[in-house]
């Protein structure tokens, strides 16, 4: 059998499925996370104010907020695409 890879849609439905209290998300940190092949971090949080301060953290205030919506749930997030922002934050989570 083969293992899918999840979609960030599906990952984020399965973590709220497990957690009673979610807290903001940051995809990606391990240097798996991809778009168009490229290293990618994606923020993840559950409301705008939260997915604001996630972007000014990471300093993507630029970087647009997509409001997703799958099955019955609703979040924000922000794709951070930039390579050396990437491997800023994927060194920083290293530690």
């Amino acid at each position: 059998m083969v293992n899918k890879n999840l979609s960030e849609q599906e990952w984020v439905y399965n973590y709220l499925q497990k957690c009673k209290k979610p807290i903001p998300l940051v995809l990606g940190s391990r240097g798996t996370w991809r778009i168009n092949r490229n290293k990618a971090i994606i923020l993840v949080a559950f409301t705008l104010p939260d997915i604001a301060v996630m972007r000014d953290l990471h300093n993507v205030r630029k970087n647009p907020i997509r409001e997703m919506k799958y099955k019955d749930i609703v979040y924000y997030a922000v794709n951070m695409v930039d390579k050396k922002q990437v491997e800023y934050v994927i060194d920083y989570w290293k530690e």
